[in-house]
C-alpha cells in the first residue's frame, strides 16, 4: 500500500487515515506531497487523480477520500475492530465520522489545522463556536455511553476522523468540559499523534494562509 499525503503540519485530511492505518498496523508507504509548490502539484497530478490529498494506492486500487480510506482499512483489518461491534454504536459512529466528514466548514475556515502553533487569546466567531459546541456535544455524548478512553470504548475509524480536531481544539486552546478534555489529552498523548506531531515539527514549509493570528 501507498498513502499519498500533504504536509504534516497542515494537512488535516491527510491524517485521519495515516492515523487510523497506523493503529491497525497496516505496513504501508509514506509518500509526502509539499502541498502548494511546484514539485507538490507534479506529485499530485501523477498521484492524485482528484488533484486533493489523501489518496491510498493499493494495488490496482486507488482510492482519493479520506472517510472511503478509512472504510476500506476497516474492512480489511480483521484482527481488530475499528468499528464498533454492536449495531446500533456502529451506525452512532458511523453517523458522527460523516458529520466530521461534511460539516463544520466555519472552524475549519477560522481554525486551520497548525500543528506547530499555539495560538493564546483566540477567539472563535459566533459561527465557529456553533461548531465546536456541536463537537463537544458529540465528545461528551460518546464518551458518557462509552465510558472512554475512546469515543466508542476502543479506537475507531471516528477517533481517526475527530483527530484533526483535537489538534484543532490544542492549538487555539479551546476549553471543554471534562470528558472531553480527558479525550483530548487521550489522543494528543497517543503514540501515533506523536509521532505526527514530532514529524509535523521538522517540517520548514509555512503556508501563510494557515497561520491564523489571534
Amino acid at each position: 500500500m501507498k498513502l499519498v499525503i500533504g504536509n504534516k503540519n497542515y494537512s488535516s485530511w491527510s491524517l485521519r487515515p495515516w492515523i487510523l492505518m497506523r493503529h491497525a498496523g497496516v505496513d504501508f508507504e509514506e509518500i509526502n506531497v509539499s502541498l502548494f509548490t511546484e514539485n507538490g502539484k507534479q506529485m499530485i497530478e501523477k498521484w492524485c487523480p482528484a488533484k486533493r490529498v489523501p489518496v491510498l494506492h493499493d494495488g490496482p486500487l486507488v482510492l482519493w477520500d479520506s472517510l472511503a480510506i478509512c472504510e476500506y482499512i476497516a474492512d480489511k483489518t480483521t484482527d481488530q475492530p475499528l468499528w464498533p461491534e454492536k449495531t446500533d454504536q456502529r451506525a452512532r459512529a458511523r453517523a458522527m465520522s460523516a458529520e466530521m466528514h461534511s460539516s463544520f466548514t466555519d472552524l475549519r475556515s477560522a481554525m486551520p489545522m497548525n500543528c506547530r502553533r499555539i495560538v493564546e487569546g483566540f477567539k472563535p466567531s459566533l459561527a465557529a463556536q456553533i461548531d465546536i459546541n456541536r463537537i463537544v456535544q458529540l465528545f461528551e455524548d460518546a464518551l458518557e455511553q462509552s465510558g472512554g478512553p475512546w469515543l466508542f470504548g476502543h479506537y475507531s475509524v471516528a477517533d481517526a476522523m475527530f483527530a484533526p480536531v483535537v489538534s484543532r481544539f490544542r492549538t487555539y486552546q479551546i476549553a471543554t468540559p471534562l470528558l472531553s478534555s480527558q479525550y483530548i489529552q487521550q489522543t494528543l498523548s497517543d503514540e501515533p499523534m506523536l509521532e505526527w506531531y514530532a514529524q509535523a515539527s521538522s517540517e520548514t514549509a509555512v503556508l501563510d494562509s494557515f497561520e491564523i493570528m489571534p
